[in-house]
């Protein structure tokens, strides 16, 4: 299932975690604070002029690690990475693997080898230092938020949907949430779970076609015909894609109204000759019609096109089945 978020925000920027001073004496700390300042300022130079300074010697702590990392990072423009990088510069992975020898790693150094992680392509490196983050500092919805979304982008709904339910309580009108949330449930076929996240993602987002498609989509696996009809019928005004084109004609056949599915696509499949999908369902309504033959040639369309298309295959072994009926 396609994942298509309604609103790319985050709960909240990512907090901002000091540097834990107990690990350094007051005057190192107070080095570090300047360095630190001077790296929010963008005062670059500056601040790798205090952290060369900090970093010589056998035994460098943590924090000084960390935030040679946050400053090579920023440097490079890759903190927060939405996906991996054309490139990682060799001074972000020297100091990301120097970060992760040191024998303890805290919140905020987990979530900056997260970004290195995920700015290098390694996604599952990514979601395991975000995890780690998170046992570390439980109630950054941050981090939260985060994991979950490159869960959902990992093929892992099922964890990406626990993780949006952790947050719902916090963020209950979040759009973006409640569709991770909903979206995850649906993914993982756990559709009457979904239904009501579902209905108040539609509540909070009327216009959106992307919330009406997830919620008629619901309704259709859950056999409540009608209200699939209303809601794909809605999103397919709001945005007549060719899935939600197709997807609508496919829950018109499902409630008895074969005939307006059959005139969707029989467009569609002209404008989208080429579109698979489009041919089953074409072929579905046929056979509601009671046009067997044609229904056939629509199923074996589709199979010309993508031999291993597996509901084209398995609509027409049972169309098979019905014409030649009981032995």
């Amino acid at each position: 299932m396609r994942f298509v978020l309604l609103l790319v925000a985050l709960v909240a920027s990512a907090p901002a975690v000091a540097a834990r001073a107990d690990d350094l004496d007051p005057a190192r700390a107070s080095r570090l604070a300047e360095a630190e300042r001077a790296t929010s300022a963008t005062r670059y130079d500056e601040a790798q002029a205090i952290l060369d300074e900090l970093a010589q010697g056998l035994e460098v702590e943590e924090p000084v690690l960390a935030a040679r990392l946050e400053l090579a990072l920023r440097r490079a423009g890759l903190a927060e990475p939405t996906g991996a990088a054309a490139s990682v510069p060799p001074d972000v992975e020297s100091a990301a693997a120097a970060l992760e020898r040191h024998g303890e790693i805290g919140h905020r150094a987990c979530i900056l080898l997260a970004d290195e992680a995920l700015a290098a392509g390694r996604p599952a490196a990514g979601a395991e230092w975000l995890t780690r983050a998170l046992v570390a500092m439980p109630g950054d919805d941050h981090a939260r938020l985060r994991l979950a979304l490159l869960q959902m982008e990992r093929g892992k709904a099922g964890e990406a949907a626990t993780l949006a339910l952790e947050l719902l309580p916090r963020q209950p009108r979040c759009p973006g949430i409640l569709q991770l949330a909903g979206q995850g449930l649906l993914a993982e076929g756990r559709t009457a779970e979904a239904i009501p996240i579902l209905e108040r993602l539609v509540a909070v987002t009327p216009d959106a076609a992307e919330a009406r498609s997830l919620l008629g989509t619901a309704l259709l696996v859950e056999r409540r015909m009608a209200e699939a009809v209303a809601q794909l019928r809605r999103a397919a005004e709001l945005d007549p894609t060719p899935v939600r084109r197709s997807n609508l004609a496919l829950a018109l056949t499902y409630a008895g109204a074969a005939d307006e599915a059959v005139e969707i696509l029989e467009r569609l499949t002209v404008d989208r000759p080429d579109d698979g999908g489009a041919w089953v369902n074409y072929g579905i309504a046929l056979v509601g019609l009671g046009r067997l033959d044609d229904a056939g040639a629509a199923f074996q369309k589709a199979l010309d096109m993508d031999p291993d298309d597996e509901r084209a295959r398995a609509n027409l072994s049972d169309l098979e089945a019905m014409q030649r009926g009981p032995r």
